[in-house]
C-alpha cells in the first residue's frame, strides 16, 4: 500500500526533481519550450516556486519516497489564489525570462487553463493542479494514491474535485479513479487537447 504525506521542506528538491524528470518529455510542457536546455531549467525554476506556494496552503502531498507529486489548489482558495501570493513567489520574474524565447505559447496556454478552470469551476473545489510521477517509479499505483488522496479531500469537504491534462491517455486514469470527463478540446494550435474532468463528492 502506498502511504500518502503532506510533504516537508526536506522533500522540495526531490520532488522537484521528480516532477522534472516526469513532465521533461510530457507534450504541453514541449510545445511550450522546445529548446531543451531551456526547458529543463525553466520547469526546475516553476515547479520549485510553485510547490513552496501551494505548501503555504498544506495542499502537496507526496508518497513517503517523494517519487510522486500532487500539488493541490484547495477550496478555501475559490475562485483564485490570491494574487500577492503569486507576487511573493516570484513569478513575475519569469517574464523576462521568457521575453526573448517562444512566450506566446507559454501564455497561451496559461489562458487556456484559466479560462477553462473560469466556465467549469463554479463553486469551492479541489484542484489537482500538478501530478508527477518519477518515470522509474511510473506503474507501481503512487499516481492512483494520490488521487484518491485527493477525493478524500474532495468527500471530506464536500466539494468536488477538479483536473485538467493535456495527455489523452490520462483520461482513462482519471476515469478509472472516479473522474467524468466534462470537455476535450484542441484550443491550442498546434497543441496538445485540453481535457477536463470533475470528480463529485459522495
Amino acid at each position: 500500500m502506498v502511504h500518502i504525506r503532506e510533504i516537508c521542506e526536506a522533500d522540495i528538491e526531490k520532488a522537484v526533481e521528480s516532477l522534472v524528470h516526469a513532465f521533461y518529455d510530457d507534450g504541453l510542457v514541449c510545445y511550450m519550450f522546445p529548446e531543451e536546455k531551456f526547458r529543463k531549467e525553466f520547469i526546475t525554476w516553476t515547479y520549485e516556486r510553485w510547490l513552496r506556494l501551494l505548501m503555504t496552503f498544506n495542499s502537496v502531498f507526496v508518497d513517503e519516497d517523494v517519487q510522486g507529486v500532487a500539488g493541490c489548489i484547495p477550496p478555501s482558495l475559490y475562485p483564485h489564489i490570491p494574487f500577492h501570493y503569486i507576487i511573493k513567489a516570484g513569478f513575475f520574474r519569469a517574464v523576462p525570462k521568457l521575453i526573448f524565447r517562444n512566450f506566446w505559447r507559454p501564455l497561451r496556454a496559461y489562458w487556456d487553463n484559466q479560462s477553462r478552470t473560469r466556465s467549469e469551476v463554479k463553486e469551492p473545489t479541489w484542484i489537482l493542479d500538478i501530478l508527477g510521477v518519477h518515470p522509474s517509479a511510473q506503474g507501481k499505483g503512487i499516481g492512483s494514491a494520490l488521487v484518491q488522496h485527493l477525493i478524500s479531500c474532495a468527500n471530506r469537504d464536500k466539494v468536488p474535485a477538479y483536473v485538467i491534462t493535456h495527455k489523452e491517455k490520462n483520461i482513462i486514469f482519471y476515469e478509472k479513479n472516479g473522474f467524468t470527463l466534462l470537455n476535450k478540446k484542441y484550443s491550442l494550435p498546434g497543441g496538445p487537447p485540453t481535457c477536463s474532468l470533475i470528480y463529485k463528492p459522495l
